[in-house]
């Protein structure tokens, strides 16, 4: 307790020994229906302070292994009585976690405060299923590793809607090409509009368009919800027109947008959620804050965004900042800062699980292998390396929990045809490699499609293709006969992906909207 280590003091405590009063404290207990030495062989606890900044961590090991598990945390001259500690336990075997249990408490004088942490059983593995492959599910039925068009009981079975069949180990269509576009006229004129496409709540099923940029590079105020399925459509506006913004879609469809600029090129400090019929609610940032061009994503019940432009008060921008917003209820607009990123500039970012992961780099200076990962309640770490850095990757949410960063450019500067999957298990998140594209996509977007399949542009001119994450393989995709600047690629609930807003070069926005199908011609 002396030095600068006084900020926090763990002591480790046998599972018998009464805690002594301290100035202040938390006395935990860890426990839970593991076995020691068979279910786990290491048991760690570590405290931080609710923004993630650590504080102590203590593990037990080998003949001191046991549970239940006792813990003491004090209080010191950076931490007095009253700190909030969160404190997170994990059991590991081998180096990965089997289990994990966290939880919150203030530093309490006197006897001090008391927290229980309960470790979950570590899952059964799952079942092999039945002996036959299905060839549409995404699922490895017969246990042999091999999932739907990748074994080779499914060659020649059908495998999505549309025609497409099982061939060369991917699900695709029989002349190589998948996919059918069409146009629709009569949507507002504007450039990169904001477009999300909710599965559940009062406009489920829906293409909602908000702001963007008009003709003259304006921003605008028009919100368009149009239903695919029925030719229903609202327009209404926005109170403030935006460009540049965010919009995030929660758990249960309530359609938020965040930030951004409006006319002037003023960073607007505010966010309006979108009502039932189309209008909005407007609720100011507090304190103020302004964005724009940042990556937004769910946490839980709240809000993280990163990257971008981001100014907080007189403070000056900052492209490597994280924050969580709240944005529900009462405090609904405050935030707080995570910290800095690893990243000096993230390009990409994607729900993983229930956490946010960031990768490359957004210039041929900031070119990175690192990504960083938002985990609950807000906890800012660095996730895995990969392999080579990338500048303007790809970064897409996959259905079951995982997200894949494909193309961009290697070192800044070589257009690459690699691509990675990201997978989050007990709080850990991996990478693997797969196989690569089959041609580079320097300037790649990326977009989750109902089916669970990804279609994948190129704004530099290589042509589209469809991720299976069920064969984890890249099959040619439909591509529009007249390529688009300025539009928003969105994955319906339908199956469909949407190419919104946007024109064909040399030409103002022309309101038409693409509608891409995976199926046969």
């Amino acid at each position: 307790m002396r030095a600068a280590f006084r900020v926090l003091t763990l002591a480790l405590l046998s599972t018998l020994l009464a805690c002594e009063k301290t100035p202040g404290g938390v006395h935990v207990v860890v426990d839970g229906p593991l076995t020691p030495v068979v279910d786990f062989d290491r048991l760690s606890v570590i405290a931080s302070l609710p923004d993630g900044t650590p504080l102590a961590v203590a593990t037990l090991e080998g003949a001191a292994l046991r549970l239940p598990a006792t813990f003491n945390f004090e209080s010191g001259p950076a931490t007095p009585e009253g700190t909030r500690v969160f404190v997170r336990a994990t059991a590991e075997r081998s180096g990965i976690i089997q289990s994990t249990a966290s939880g919150e408490a203030a530093l309490t004088p006197g006897s001090g405060a008391r927290l229980s942490l309960t470790l979950p059983a570590v899952p059964e593995p799952p079942d092999a299923g039945p002996p036959v492959e299905s060839c549409d599910n995404g699922v490895d039925d017969d246990g042999d590793g091999l999932g739907d068009c990748a074994d080779p009981d499914c060659v020649g079975a059908s495998c999505q809607p549309g025609g497409l069949v099982c061939a060369n180990s991917v699900c695709a269509c029989p002349g190589g090409v998948t996919g059918v576009i069409t146009e629709r006229p009569g949507f507002a004129r504007r450039s990169d509009p904001l477009v999300v496409a909710p599965s559940t709540g009062p406009h489920a099923g829906a293409l909602v368009m908000l702001g963007g940029r008009d003709g003259a590079g304006k921003p605008v105020s028009t919100v368009e919800i149009f239903f695919p399925e029925t030719g229903r459509f609202i327009a209404s506006d926005l109170a403030v027109g935006r460009a540049e913004a965010a919009a995030l879609v929660l758990d249960d469809g309530a359609v938020v947008v965040l930030g951004g600029v409006r006319e002037g090129d003023v960073l607007e400090p505010s966010a309006e959620w979108l009502d039932t019929d189309g209008g909005t609610t407007l609720i100011p940032f507090s304190p103020p804050l302004g964005f724009r061009r940042v990556l937004a994503g769910r946490l839980g019940a709240e809000g993280v965004i990163a990257g971008g432009e981001l100014t907080a008060g007189l403070g000056r921008p900052t492209t490597d900042s994280a924050i969580r917003m709240t944005l529900r209820g009462e405090n609904a607009g405050a935030w707080e800062g995570l910290g800095r990123l690893s990243l000096k500039c993230p390009t990409g970012g994607a729900v993983l699980g229930d956490a946010f992961v960031l990768a490359g780099g957004c210039t041929s200076l900031t070119p990175s292998e690192r990504t960083d990962v938002v985990a609950p309640p807000g906890l800012l770490g660095a996730g895995p390396l990969l392999p080579t850095s990338l500048m303007s990757p790809a970064v897409v949410e996959l259905k079951s929990g995982r997200a894949l960063i494909l193309g961009g450019r290697e070192g800044g500067i070589v257009p690459s045809s690699r691509a990675f999957l990201l997978e989050r298990n007990a709080g850990v998140v991996r990478a693997r490699e797969l196989s690569s594209m089959d041609a580079p996509r320097a300037a790649p977007r990326a977009v989750l499609a109902g089916n669970g399949w990804v279609y994948v542009e190129d704004r530099e001119g290589a042509s589209a293709a469809w991720f299976d994450p069920a064969s984890e393989r890249f099959t040619p995709a439909a591509s529009m006969s007249t390529p688009r600047l300025g539009h928003t690629l969105v994955g319906g609930a339908d199956g469909r992906v949407y190419a919104v807003g946007g024109s064909r070069p040399d030409a103002g926005p022309d309101g038409l909207s693409s509608f891409i199908e995976p199926r046969c011609p």
